[in-house]
Protein backbone atom coordinates (compact mmCIF):
# COMPACT_ATOMS: atom_id res chain seq x y z
CA UNK A 1 0.00 0.00 0.00
CA UNK A 2 1.38 3.40 -0.93
CA UNK A 3 0.35 6.64 0.76
CA UNK A 4 0.73 9.88 -1.20
CA UNK A 5 1.77 13.12 0.62
CA UNK A 6 -0.46 16.21 0.43
CA UNK A 7 0.21 19.94 0.68
CA UNK A 8 -1.26 20.20 4.15
CA UNK A 9 1.16 17.65 5.53
CA UNK A 10 3.27 18.51 8.53
CA UNK A 11 6.09 16.09 9.21
CA UNK A 12 8.86 16.20 11.74
CA UNK A 13 11.35 13.55 12.71
CA UNK A 14 13.70 13.23 15.63
CA UNK A 15 16.58 10.93 14.82
CA UNK A 16 18.07 9.62 18.03
CA UNK A 17 20.42 6.88 16.92
CA UNK A 18 23.79 5.54 17.84
CA UNK A 19 26.64 4.92 15.40
CA UNK A 20 25.70 2.12 13.01
CA UNK A 21 27.55 -0.72 11.39
CA UNK A 22 30.97 0.00 12.84
CA UNK A 23 32.17 -3.50 12.12
CA UNK A 24 34.55 -5.49 9.98
CA UNK A 25 35.04 -4.46 6.37
CA UNK A 26 32.37 -5.84 4.07
CA UNK A 27 31.99 -5.83 0.31
CA UNK A 28 31.07 -2.58 -1.36
CA UNK A 29 27.32 -1.86 -1.27
CA UNK A 30 26.57 -5.07 0.60
CA UNK A 31 22.83 -5.67 0.93
CA UNK A 32 21.43 -6.11 4.45
CA UNK A 33 18.42 -8.29 5.16
CA UNK A 34 15.81 -6.84 7.53
CA UNK A 35 13.39 -9.11 9.36
CA UNK A 36 10.34 -7.46 10.88
CA UNK A 37 10.36 -8.24 14.58
CA UNK A 38 7.94 -7.17 17.30
CA UNK A 39 5.42 -4.48 16.39
CA UNK A 40 3.80 -3.11 19.55
CA UNK A 41 1.58 -0.19 20.45
CA UNK A 42 2.30 1.50 23.79
CA UNK A 43 -0.87 3.42 24.53
CA UNK A 44 -0.09 6.41 26.80
CA UNK A 45 -3.78 6.68 27.73
CA UNK A 46 -3.48 3.39 29.60
CA UNK A 47 -1.95 5.52 32.35
CA UNK A 48 -4.78 8.06 32.49
CA UNK A 49 -6.79 8.20 35.69
CA UNK A 50 -10.59 8.39 35.54
CA UNK A 51 -10.34 12.06 36.51
CA UNK A 52 -7.98 12.75 33.57
CA UNK A 53 -10.32 11.02 31.15
CA UNK A 54 -13.33 12.96 32.46
CA UNK A 55 -11.37 16.19 32.06
CA UNK A 56 -10.72 15.41 28.39
CA UNK A 57 -14.42 14.81 27.77
CA UNK A 58 -15.38 18.08 29.46
CA UNK A 59 -12.83 20.09 27.47
CA UNK A 60 -14.08 18.57 24.21
CA UNK A 61 -17.66 19.56 25.04
CA UNK A 62 -16.67 23.17 25.80
CA UNK A 63 -14.08 23.84 23.05
CA UNK A 64 -15.28 21.59 20.22
CA UNK A 65 -11.82 20.00 20.18
CA UNK A 66 -11.20 16.37 21.02
CA UNK A 67 -8.08 14.18 21.01
CA UNK A 68 -8.12 10.45 21.68
CA UNK A 69 -5.86 7.49 21.07
CA UNK A 70 -6.89 5.52 17.96
CA UNK A 71 -5.46 1.98 18.12
CA UNK A 72 -7.64 0.96 15.17
CA UNK A 73 -5.07 2.66 12.90
CA UNK A 74 -2.17 0.46 14.02
CA UNK A 75 -2.27 -1.47 10.75
CA UNK A 76 -2.05 1.76 8.73
CA UNK A 77 1.05 2.76 10.68
CA UNK A 78 2.60 -0.71 10.40
CA UNK A 79 2.09 -0.75 6.62
CA UNK A 80 3.83 2.63 6.34
CA UNK A 81 6.80 1.36 8.37
CA UNK A 82 7.06 -1.75 6.18
CA UNK A 83 6.99 0.39 3.03
CA UNK A 84 9.70 2.64 4.41
CA UNK A 85 11.96 -0.27 5.34
CA UNK A 86 11.51 -2.04 2.00
CA UNK A 87 12.40 0.86 -0.30
CA UNK A 88 15.96 1.59 0.80
CA UNK A 89 18.90 1.01 -1.56
CA UNK A 90 20.87 -1.52 0.44
CA UNK A 91 18.21 -3.32 2.46
CA UNK A 92 15.84 -6.16 1.64
CA UNK A 93 12.83 -6.67 3.90
CA UNK A 94 12.05 -10.33 4.49
CA UNK A 95 8.45 -11.45 4.86
CA UNK A 96 9.37 -14.21 7.28
CA UNK A 97 10.52 -14.11 10.90
CA UNK A 98 14.23 -14.37 11.70
CA UNK A 99 15.34 -17.94 12.37
CA UNK A 100 18.26 -19.50 14.23
CA UNK A 101 20.37 -20.01 11.11
CA UNK A 102 20.14 -16.34 10.19
CA UNK A 103 22.48 -15.44 13.06
CA UNK A 104 25.43 -17.02 11.23
CA UNK A 105 25.13 -14.72 8.20
CA UNK A 106 26.63 -11.24 8.12
CA UNK A 107 24.16 -8.47 7.38
CA UNK A 108 20.95 -9.82 8.94
CA UNK A 109 19.00 -7.30 11.02
CA UNK A 110 15.76 -7.32 13.00
CA UNK A 111 13.55 -4.22 13.11
CA UNK A 112 11.40 -3.92 16.23
CA UNK A 113 8.71 -1.26 15.98
CA UNK A 114 7.30 0.59 18.99
CA UNK A 115 4.29 2.79 18.18
CA UNK A 116 4.12 5.20 21.09
CA UNK A 117 1.34 7.45 19.89
CA UNK A 118 -1.64 7.29 17.51
CA UNK A 119 -3.61 10.42 18.35
CA UNK A 120 -6.85 11.20 16.52
CA UNK A 121 -7.95 14.83 16.83
CA UNK A 122 -11.06 16.60 15.65
CA UNK A 123 -12.19 20.20 15.79
CA UNK A 124 -15.80 21.15 15.13
CA UNK A 125 -16.90 24.67 14.29
CA UNK A 126 -20.04 26.31 12.97
CA UNK A 127 -20.85 29.39 10.94
CA UNK A 128 -23.86 31.07 9.36
CA UNK A 129 -24.12 31.86 5.68
CA UNK A 130 -25.69 35.03 4.25
CA UNK A 131 -29.12 33.41 4.44
CA UNK A 132 -28.78 32.78 8.15
CA UNK A 133 -28.34 29.02 7.80
CA UNK A 134 -26.00 27.36 10.24
CA UNK A 135 -23.28 25.10 8.86
CA UNK A 136 -21.14 22.74 10.90
CA UNK A 137 -17.71 21.59 9.76
CA UNK A 138 -15.23 19.20 11.33
CA UNK A 139 -11.49 19.09 10.73
CA UNK A 140 -9.53 15.91 11.44
CA UNK A 141 -5.89 15.38 12.29
CA UNK A 142 -3.79 12.28 12.90
CA UNK A 143 -0.50 12.25 14.84
CA UNK A 144 1.83 9.26 15.01
CA UNK A 145 5.08 8.65 16.91
CA UNK A 146 7.18 5.56 16.20
CA UNK A 147 10.58 4.26 17.28
CA UNK A 148 12.34 1.65 15.14
CA UNK A 149 15.13 -0.36 16.75
CA UNK A 150 17.55 -2.20 14.43
CA UNK A 151 19.43 -5.11 15.98
CA UNK A 152 22.14 -7.33 14.50
CA UNK A 153 20.78 -10.88 14.47
CA UNK A 154 24.20 -12.43 14.97
CA UNK A 155 25.63 -10.28 17.74
CA UNK A 156 22.54 -8.86 19.40
CA UNK A 157 24.01 -5.35 19.13
CA UNK A 158 21.54 -2.47 18.73
CA UNK A 159 22.70 -0.67 15.60
CA UNK A 160 20.27 2.23 15.57
CA UNK A 161 17.07 3.45 17.20
CA UNK A 162 15.59 6.42 15.33
CA UNK A 163 12.31 8.04 16.36
CA UNK A 164 9.87 9.50 13.84
CA UNK A 165 6.83 11.74 14.23
CA UNK A 166 4.22 12.40 11.54
CA UNK A 167 1.07 14.49 11.30
CA UNK A 168 -1.62 14.46 8.64
CA UNK A 169 -4.84 16.40 8.11
CA UNK A 170 -8.02 15.69 6.23
CA UNK A 171 -8.20 17.89 3.17
CA UNK A 172 -11.03 16.62 0.97
CA UNK A 173 -14.60 17.87 0.58
CA UNK A 174 -15.74 14.92 2.70
CA UNK A 175 -13.13 14.85 5.48
CA UNK A 176 -12.62 11.84 7.71
CA UNK A 177 -10.25 10.69 10.43
CA UNK A 178 -9.02 7.82 8.25
CA UNK A 179 -8.08 10.25 5.49
CA UNK A 180 -6.08 12.32 7.98
CA UNK A 181 -4.04 9.29 9.06
CA UNK A 182 -3.47 8.07 5.53
CA UNK A 183 -2.35 11.53 4.43
CA UNK A 184 0.11 11.49 7.31
CA UNK A 185 1.88 8.39 6.10
CA UNK A 186 3.33 9.54 2.74
CA UNK A 187 6.31 11.54 3.97
CA UNK A 188 6.51 9.21 6.98
CA UNK A 189 7.44 6.39 4.55
CA UNK A 190 10.00 8.61 2.82
CA UNK A 191 11.59 9.67 6.10
CA UNK A 192 12.22 6.06 7.14
CA UNK A 193 13.68 5.19 3.73
CA UNK A 194 15.88 8.30 3.72
CA UNK A 195 17.25 7.46 7.16
CA UNK A 196 18.31 4.01 5.99
CA UNK A 197 19.80 5.38 2.76
CA UNK A 198 21.81 8.00 4.65
CA UNK A 199 23.04 5.37 7.10
CA UNK A 200 24.29 3.04 4.37
CA UNK A 201 24.49 4.97 1.09
CA UNK A 202 25.47 3.50 -2.27
CA UNK A 203 29.08 4.16 -3.22
CA UNK A 204 30.88 4.08 -6.57
CA UNK A 205 33.68 5.77 -8.50
CA UNK A 206 33.83 8.00 -11.53
CA UNK A 207 35.66 5.84 -14.04
CA UNK A 208 35.67 8.11 -17.07
CA UNK A 209 34.55 11.53 -18.21
CA UNK A 210 32.13 11.80 -21.12
CA UNK A 211 30.71 15.04 -22.54
CA UNK A 212 32.51 18.31 -21.88
CA UNK A 213 31.33 21.84 -22.65
CA UNK A 214 34.03 24.50 -22.55
CA UNK A 215 35.84 23.91 -19.25
CA UNK A 216 33.01 22.02 -17.51
CA UNK A 217 32.29 18.31 -17.28
CA UNK A 218 28.69 17.64 -18.36
CA UNK A 219 28.42 13.83 -18.09
CA UNK A 220 30.53 11.04 -16.59
CA UNK A 221 30.50 7.27 -16.22
CA UNK A 222 30.45 5.55 -12.81
CA UNK A 223 31.16 1.91 -11.96
CA UNK A 224 27.68 1.20 -10.59
CA UNK A 225 24.94 -0.60 -12.48
CA UNK A 226 22.17 -3.17 -12.31
CA UNK A 227 24.18 -5.56 -10.14
CA UNK A 228 24.25 -3.17 -7.19
CA UNK A 229 20.81 -1.65 -7.60
CA UNK A 230 21.47 1.50 -9.63
CA UNK A 231 18.54 3.12 -11.42
CA UNK A 232 17.88 6.35 -13.31
CA UNK A 233 17.25 9.28 -10.98
CA UNK A 234 19.58 8.48 -8.07
CA UNK A 235 21.50 11.55 -6.88
CA UNK A 236 25.16 11.38 -5.80
CA UNK A 237 27.65 13.69 -4.19
CA UNK A 238 31.11 13.73 -5.81
CA UNK A 239 34.16 13.63 -3.52
CA UNK A 240 37.89 13.98 -4.14
CA UNK A 241 39.81 11.41 -2.10
CA UNK A 242 43.16 12.36 -0.60
CA UNK A 243 45.35 10.86 2.11
CA UNK A 244 46.20 12.95 5.16
CA UNK A 245 48.60 11.44 7.72
CA UNK A 246 47.67 7.97 6.54
CA UNK A 247 43.95 8.68 6.76
CA UNK A 248 41.44 9.00 3.94
CA UNK A 249 40.00 12.51 3.59
CA UNK A 250 37.02 13.45 1.42
CA UNK A 251 36.13 16.83 -0.06
CA UNK A 252 32.85 17.26 -1.91
CA UNK A 253 33.23 19.07 -5.22
CA UNK A 254 29.93 18.43 -7.03
CA UNK A 255 26.75 16.47 -7.59
CA UNK A 256 25.54 13.90 -10.14
CA UNK A 257 22.29 12.25 -11.17
CA UNK A 258 22.09 8.88 -12.94
CA UNK A 259 20.66 9.37 -16.42
CA UNK A 260 20.77 5.77 -17.63
CA UNK A 261 21.98 2.41 -16.35
CA UNK A 262 24.07 0.85 -19.12
CA UNK A 263 25.06 -2.51 -17.68
CA UNK A 264 25.82 -4.52 -14.57
CA UNK A 265 28.56 -2.15 -13.44
CA UNK A 266 28.27 1.05 -15.45
CA UNK A 267 25.90 4.03 -15.54
CA UNK A 268 25.89 7.38 -17.33
CA UNK A 269 25.43 10.37 -15.03
CA UNK A 270 24.65 14.03 -15.63
CA UNK A 271 26.76 16.53 -13.70
CA UNK A 272 24.38 18.79 -11.78
CA UNK A 273 26.93 20.98 -10.06
CA UNK A 274 30.70 21.35 -9.81
CA UNK A 275 31.37 20.61 -13.48
CA UNK A 276 34.54 22.71 -13.59
CA UNK A 277 36.08 21.11 -10.47
CA UNK A 278 35.09 17.61 -11.59
CA UNK A 279 36.79 18.12 -14.98
CA UNK A 280 39.97 19.40 -13.31
CA UNK A 281 40.03 16.39 -11.00
CA UNK A 282 39.51 13.93 -13.87
CA UNK A 283 42.25 15.60 -15.94
CA UNK A 284 44.59 15.40 -12.94
CA UNK A 285 43.90 11.69 -12.51
CA UNK A 286 42.44 12.07 -9.02
CA UNK A 287 40.24 9.42 -7.44
CA UNK A 288 36.61 10.56 -7.41
CA UNK A 289 34.20 8.80 -5.09
CA UNK A 290 30.44 9.20 -5.48
CA UNK A 291 28.02 8.65 -2.58
CA UNK A 292 24.23 8.51 -2.91
CA UNK A 293 22.28 11.36 -1.30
Amino acid sequence: MCFQPVKKMLLTAALCCCAMFVSAQVERNQVYNIFLGEVKYSNPNDRLTSTDALGQIMRAAVTGKATVQAPEYQEVVKTAVVNGLSRAYRYRLSERQAQFGDASEVGNLVADVNITNIAASSETSSYKDKNGRTHISTKYRGDVDVTITLTDVGTGDVLGSPSFSASGTSSSATPSQEEAFRNGMGLFVNRITNWLNQTLPLQANIIEGNAVKKDKQKTVYIDLGNREGAYAGIHFGVYVITMVAGREARQQIGKLKVESVMGDDISLCKVQSGGKDIKKAIDAGKQLLVISQ
